[in-house]
């Protein structure tokens, strides 16, 4: 009997991907929100999060029974969620185009707030350096540590020294407990006096979008005087806004910064190590047709066929979007063109922006990050959780301490923006 070609071995990786999360997102679509209420402060569990804990635990389960595989389902999930995640910007930045009225309302403030993510640093360096993080500090603070975080170390240091371990701990932990903690966050900041809805809205753009939808719409689900398409607007600009300051800032500002603060002989006896552990690379992985398909086949099963035409259209335009930011990737990164691309689709004055946006208000945008999450919990590898564990409960206390350093700065900086344009509500 032949062995099954590279190709089907890849389709039917594929397949298991797309229906294990369209079941997930469809099933916790279904089961809604959970909200918990103690007092005045209300915590919000949304869809996506319990749809990231069940791949996460499938995920972990599939690593234990079956370590040959997992691999494999790993590199698919990823492949398809480099796509999909590009058709959610690209969806948010549809809400960004309607909503520009009021994102050139809020004026300066918007600038200003993203100032406020170097923020990451105040609480959590010093932490950093006490919980014995060494060199590992600069690189798990100087940023909440996503994608572009990642890109910024690994061009200045390298992944595998202690900088690359600090940024991995925190991209690790921020992935595991990112969308619920700022979730808790905006619960925090709605019950804080000083805070008003704008400015909280603002601060939850912070360069990642299951981060950022989570911290959203549990603003959205409890504000009294902001429309929920305002709250993801704003905080949809402030994302964009983020994958550009955690670049400049960070290479300019916050790293040398943090290099001078850390002077001490003991950094070498404080140097963390994750060990030498290389993962298995799977042979065959899906081709990307393939994997056009399976987005297609799991935004349009979870989105309903009554979405089909708005599917489509930001299909083409994310494909097209990620072929641009390949060309152009070292200076304009490919969020940028996908936010861009769905904000001139829809920005009001336009001839075609009522038919775009009837069709593509089809696709909604909650029930898409749902989708997105799933995926990103079917692609965490155990070499991710290996590193986690050397760095054990440490790494979750600063990086809790960066996500709370840059809400509440951001937050600080919009609210004393809007106060001093008269427009603080």
């Amino acid at each position: 009997m032949s062995e099954p070609s590279n190709a089907k071995i890849g389709t039917v990786a594929a397949i298991g991907v797309t229906v294990l999360c369209a079941l997930v997102t469809a099933g916790t679509e279904y089961a809604g929100a959970l909200e918990l209420r103690i007092g005045t402060f209300a915590l919000v569990l949304l869809p996506l999060f319990f749809a990231f804990v069940i791949t996460v635990a499938v995920n972990l389960s599939l690593s234990w029974r079956r370590p040959d595989a997992a691999p494999l389902v790993w590199s698919t999930a990823g492949q398809l969620l480099q796509l999909l995640t590009v058709v959610f910007v690209v969806r948010a930045g549809v809400v960004l185009g309607t909503s520009l009225p009021t994102i050139i309302e809020a004026g300066p403030a918007i600038l200003v707030q993203s100032l406020g993510k170097t923020g990451t640093v105040l609480l959590a360096f010093p932490a950093a350096l006490l919980l014995g993080f060494g060199r590992a500090s600069i690189g798990a603070t100087f940023s909440i540590g996503r994608e572009p975080s990642i890109a910024l170390v690994t061009e200045r240091y390298g992944i595998s020294g202690p900088e690359g371990s600090g940024v991995l701990a925190t991209y690790i932990s921020g992935t595991l407990f990112g969308s619920l903690f700022f979730s808790a966050l905006a619960g925090v900041g709605s019950a804080i006096p000083l805070f008003g809805s704008t400015a909280l809205a603002m601060a939850c753009g912070v360069g990642s979008g299951g981060m950022t939808i989570s911290c959203a719409g549990s603003l959205a689900h409890g504000s009294p005087d902001l429309p929920q398409d305002e709250i993801l607007a704003l905080a949809t600009a402030s994302d964009v806004l983020t994958y550009v300051t955690t670049v400049l800032l960070g290479t300019f500002v916050v790293l040398p910064v943090l290099e001078r603060l850390y002077r001490a002989p003991a950094a070498a006896r404080n140097r963390l190590e994750t060990g030498d552990t290389v993962e298995a690379t799977p042979t065959v992985v899906p081709s990307s047709l393939v994997a056009g398909l399976a987005v297609t086949a799991l935004v349009l099963v979870t989105q309903g066929w009554r979405a089909a035409p708005g599917v489509l259209v930001l299909l083409v335009l994310a494909i097209g979007v990620r072929i641009l930011g390949d060309r152009t990737g070292r200076f304009v990164p490919t969020v940028l063109w996908a936010a861009l691309a769905g904000a001139v689709l829809t920005v009001p004055g336009l001839p075609w922006s009522p038919v775009m946006l009837r069709i593509l208000s089809a696709v909604d945008l909650l029930t898409l990050a749902t989708a997105v999450l799933a995926c990103v919990g079917l692609s965490v590898t155990t070499r991710q959780l290996k590193i986690l564990r050397t760095l054990s409960w440490r790494a979750v206390v600063v990086t809790l301490l960066v996500f709370a350093g840059s809400f509440f700065a951001s937050a600080l900086l919009a609210q004393g923006a809007l106060s001093l344009v008269g427009a603080a509500g």
